[in-house]
């Protein structure tokens, strides 16, 4: 019985864990811990501080302030700063603290896709 019930549970159990490990990777990748709350925020990029020490930002319309992690996806979003955006967000806890994620108060964002609007 109990060599029915393991491989009834390896068949039909497994195979749902092992997508759900693999998404949470995904996002896990540039070291922050996923969090599977998905949000649409309109806003801008903005990019904070003085020479060396830049970090990018969204602003969203009601005046809050998101840090960008990882640092790749914030190199890519400096082309947008200035521009009214559509962004897809999960949020995220760093691991590590960055200067941004230290400074901007509306939380750790990590952005999925984004479409300019204006």
């Amino acid at each position: 019985m109990k060599k029915v019930f393991l491989v009834l549970f390896t068949v039909l159990f497994l195979p749902a864990c092992v997508t759900a490990r693999e998404a949470n990777d995904d996002l896990q990748s540039a070291g922050e811990a996923a969090v599977a709350d998905t949000k649409v925020i309109m806003g801008s990029v903005v990019v904070f501080g003085n020479d060396p020490f830049t970090y990018a930002g969204i602003v969203a319309e009601d005046g809050t302030h998101y840090a960008i992690l990882p640092p790749e996806k914030e190199a890519e979003l400096y082309p947008l700063q200035g521009r009214l955006v559509k962004f897809t967000v999960v949020f995220v806890t760093p691991q590590e603290p960055s200067l941004a994620s230290l400074n901007l108060r509306g939380g750790a964002v990590t952005p999925l896709a984004w479409e300019i609007v204006l």
